[in-house]
């Protein structure tokens, strides 16, 4: 069975390669990533005072978030990574480089076991004989999708192509090595395909404090054509993708990436004129969100923010 397992990454500057390459894919992973580079840069390199180490961190952190603006996951770990550097201000810097690794190992453990275990709540949800709406893709959404597998019932996903990088072919894939009948259309064919669905389920990138989602391009005109047709909208998230920020008015920053990824050579003869914007994130209101499918269990989008701390003391004390 075909398994997307996260990259095997040799040294901190091996992350930051994978994530320029987009070979990192998901909310989720992404978080981990960031956990990965800080935990690789205290395993692997040598710091002669706490000055370098955070230097380091600080090169490493801006480097991930500039690539990557709208992932909460990745400014989470770096703001636990951060909160454990200021806690522990007068320890020697060889010890401060080992509870940082022991801390991202924690980080990493925790969000591979939330995905599960969303998994296997939002399993529940699809019943034999369903048809699911997904688009782009999404490392929680799949184990949902295998969770239901596992558990026998028999489902057809249509899956939208999700333009201009077609993320969900790796989805398509993995749903068609467990078996899952899979319907692969064109974004714009939604509207056409969307009566067929029994409901609609989707991956979130980041989580605003009031139950919004920032999601590949095309998720909140999916959400708003759902609830014209009165489909339910299921977000697949764990809690760690929460942006804390939004809680004091912060705008989650919405990436928009380069024109390469949408037009060729030779497809105009001139841009004179013409402005492409490759918007790639766009945000869904929680008004036309049903539920958020998290390790906590299938949750209103308006409770999400109560969930922060549970996790946060979760982590902070396996990590001690």
């Amino acid at each position: 069975m075909l398994k997307v397992n996260d990259i095997r990454f040799e040294s901190a500057e091996h992350v930051i390669q994978e994530i320029r390459n987009m070979n990192v894919k998901g909310g989720s992973p992404f978080g981990r990533a960031a956990a990965w580079a800080y935990k690789l840069a205290c395993d692997q390199e040598v710091f002669s005072n706490r000055e370098e180490l955070q230097n380091r961190l600080d090169y490493l952190s801006s480097e991930m978030l500039e690539l990557k603006p709208t992932m909460a996951t990745i400014y989470n770990s770096k703001n636990l990574v951060y909160a454990l550097l200021e806690a522990n201000i007068d320890a020697e810097v060889l010890e401060i480089q080992e509870k940082i690794s022991k801390l991202c190992q924690k980080i990493i453990d925790i969000s591979l076991e939330a995905v599960e275990k969303l998994g296997q709540f939002g399993g529940n949800i699809i019943q034999d004989g369903e048809t699911v709406f997904m688009h782009s893709y999404s490392s929680a959404l799949m184990s949902v999708f295998i969770h239901a597998a596992k558990q026998g019932k028999r489902f057809t996903v249509i899956c939208t192509e999700s333009r201009p990088l077609r993320e969900s072919r790796l989805a398509a894939q993995i749903l068609q090595s467990y078996q899952i009948s899979v319907i692969y259309i064109t974004d714009a064919s939604a509207w056409e395909f969307m009566p067929k669905a029994d409901y609609i389920m989707v991956g979130a990138d980041t989580i605003t404090f009031d139950g919004s989602v920032a999601n590949k391009m095309g998720t909140a005109l999916i959400s708003k054509l759902a609830k014209m047709c009165n489909k339910k909208v299921y977000i697949a998230s764990e809690i760690y993708k929460i942006d804390l920020r939004t809680k004091e008015g912060y705008q989650v920053k919405l990436e928009r990436r380069t024109i390469e990824e949408m037009i060729q050579k030779g497809d105009f003869d001139s841009l004179d004129g013409i402005e492409v914007i490759n918007q790639f994130f766009d945000l869904t209101p929680a008004d036309d969100i049903h539920s958020i499918i998290c390790e906590f269990g299938v949750i209103h989008p308006s409770t999400v923010g109560e969930y922060w701390g549970k996790l946060e003391k979760f982590i902070m004390e396996a990590a001690r």
